[in-house]
């Protein structure tokens, strides 16, 4: 179903005398909340994206990009007179961009779908691991969005960012590449790395957590299962820097029912596009995943490795299966099934 097809649904909904009856046949029909991310393709940037610096810059080959191109081009500028460029090596400037820029946690939160997205820095990156991390009260009023404003949660980030090109080229990478981004709602999330985030720099992002709320089940219509199905190819095949995925699974108390009262090998259906995910990543670049529900972490390169050690499967579609049935029976303990 189409973006006309969400429009047929929100306008059943909208004329339907009963607004919480019509909204409970309407979710038979939807699909999960990222999906109109998932499936839209990325804005037209409004300007060229920052690239390396070129020392080529006012080559033949150049000059003819730029005629051949109608967007303004940013050029960038070697800054000889800066004896930071000048007698610092890039390697050395690359640690120093590590140390001021890296080594953080953001929580990156929007009040609504449509509301400006701001983040937090973790008070206690250390405890992020925590099952209940708590780290700061939540914002009285929404963090200023002016660079160089003075407010008590500021970062200090994009004074440095926004000094020059060169500077902002060469350490742009280390932004994405040395943090922590956790995200709270499915809209902050999505809208910044679909929307927001140019394909280039979403490369480079290393550590992405995630509490996930999901309004049903992710295999209740084929709608669901598509969306479902693209969230971890999205994760795979376009986060390719990841190298930690943490994602905290928050369901509704008809969907732990569900997945309660389902047999292991028929939940494994829905298990299996992030178990696939998780053997694929961990073999060519050993990204962690992790994916949490009821309070239990399920560590799926993990448990990946222990079945295939323990020679249970004859094959690699095999070993993926009976990894999706463990963690599906895992999953419904941890949300009260039996053992």
């Amino acid at each position: 179903m189409s973006s006309w097809g969400d429009s047929a649904i929100n306008a059943f909904v909208n004329l339907t005398p009963s607004s919480p009856w019509a909204l409970k046949v309407a979710e038979q029909w939807k699909g999960l909340p990222f999906g109109k991310y998932l499936h839209q393709s990325p804005p037209r940037r409004q300007r060229t994206l920052t690239g390396p610096v070129d020392p080529s810059q006012h080559s033949l080959w150049h000059r003819l990009q730029i005629f051949s191109n109608p967007e303004t081009n940013p050029q960038t500028y070697e800054q000889a007179n800066s004896p930071f460029f000048s007698r610092l090596p890039l390697d050395i400037r690359i640690i120093i961009y590590d140390l001021v820029l890296g080594g953080m946690v953001f929580h990156i939160e929007s009040a609504t779908p449509q509301s400006r997205i701001y983040h937090l820095v973790c008070n206690r990156p250390h405890a992020i691991h925590e099952p209940n991390h708590q780290c700061h009260e939540p914002p009285t009023q929404r963090p200023s969005s002016a660079p160089r404003e003075d407010y008590r949660e500021a970062s200090g980030l994009l004074p440095f960012l926004v000094t020059c090109r060169r500077a902002y080229s060469e350490c742009v990478g280390t932004l994405y590449a040395a943090n922590t981004f956790q995200f709270t709602s499915n809209h902050a999330a999505f809208r910044l790395l679909k929307v927001m985030i140019p394909p280039q720099r979403l490369q480079s992002l290393r550590h992405f957590r995630m509490v996930m709320r999901l309004p049903h089940h992710p295999h209740m219509n084929s709608r669901s299962k598509r969306d479902w199905a693209a969230l971890w190819e999205f994760f795979a095949g376009e986060m390719v820097g990841l190298q930690g995925l943490y994602l905290k699974l928050l369901m509704l108390h008809d969907t732990q029912e569900q997945v309660r009262r389902t047999e292991d090998a028929e939940g494994a259906e829905w298990v299996l596009p992030m178990v696939g995910m998780a053997a694929a990543v961990n073999r060519t670049r050993g990204c962690r995943v992790e994916v949490v529900t009821g309070g239990e972490v399920q560590d799926l390169g993990r448990m990946l490795k222990e079945m295939a050690s323990a020679d249970v499967a004859s094959n690699h579609a095999a070993l993926v299966r009976g990894v999706s049935m463990q963690v599906h029976r895992q999953m419904r303990i941890s949300l009260g099934g039996d053992g």
